[in-house]
């Protein structure tokens, strides 16, 4: 019997810091986001999800309307949410929204209720909430492969988050164990641009993001119906479709 296979794609909006080299409070004085979100992507075919993003992409570099809006410098090489152009950033929301063969996880971070340790380490901050986001979505199938969007290509940083995302995986399967502890399961850090799973991670995070930021909730409005679940872990807060996130008005 053929094994099988699930990719993870992981991205994230906000930073994980919260002080400066100095010490210095950088949330409390505005100089850095209040809250980190991390969006999961799960799929089985890969390859498929790929090449919908790609000939989503072909098919919006063809639309004269759009093309009169963009700058001669616009290239549209991948899609990333922060930067994009307003009618990009639409329709793709409107695509990703449309998909059926994707699972989506979130977690939310109000970075100034973590433990002060996680305060002062943001690489760890990373690796823990990276660690809560997947522990009870990467033991369905035989096989898992977590792609990380990661621009940096330092190994210790890598290893480091791998490490904390182990343990707080290795603890999860230690109290569940009716869990598929024998399954194999690898790492990549990829930059955003090298697949269509992590485009839509950035996505996803950045209209979670929005929210819960700056209260805007255009682009989660959206997509709020693909997400299966968001954790508000700071405040112990679960929201899925059967118990939705209330929006302010």
């Amino acid at each position: 019997m053929e094994k099988s296979k699930t990719y993870i794609f992981i991205d994230e909006s906000g930073k994980p810091e919260v002080f400066s080299f100095k010490g210095v409070n950088l949330v409390e004085k505005g100089q850095a986001t209040k809250f980190l979100i991390l969006a999961a992507i799960r799929v089985e075919d890969q390859l498929l999800l790929q090449q919908k993003v790609v000939d989503f992409k072909s098919s919006l570099l063809k639309n004269k309307e759009l093309t009169r809006v963009f700058s001669s410098a616009y290239a549209l090489d991948s899609f990333h949410a922060q930067s994009d152009y307003p009618q990009v950033r639409e329709r793709f929301y409107n695509f990703i929204k449309e998909l059926k063969d994707i699972k989506i996880d979130v977690i939310v971070v109000e970075k100034l209720k973590c433990y002060q340790q996680l305060k002062e380490n943001p690489g760890k901050m990373y690796g823990v909430m990276s660690g809560q986001l997947l522990k009870n979505i990467c033991h369905q199938t035989d096989q898992t492969e977590i792609v990380f969007s990661r621009k940096d290509s330092k190994l210790k940083l890598r290893k480091e988050l791998e490490i904390e995302v182990e343990r707080i995986r290795l603890d999860y399967l230690d109290k569940h164990p009716r869990l598929n502890a024998e399954l194999s399961l690898s790492y990549q850090h990829n930059p955003h641009y090298t697949h269509g799973g992590l485009q839509i991670a950035d996505y996803i995070a950045y209209a979670v993001f929005q929210l819960f930021e700056n209260n805007n909730s255009i682009y989660y409005e959206i997509i709020k119906e693909k997400i299966g679940k968001i954790q508000d872990i700071c405040n112990k807060k679960y929201f899925t479709q059967s118990n939705p996130l209330q929006l302010s008005t």
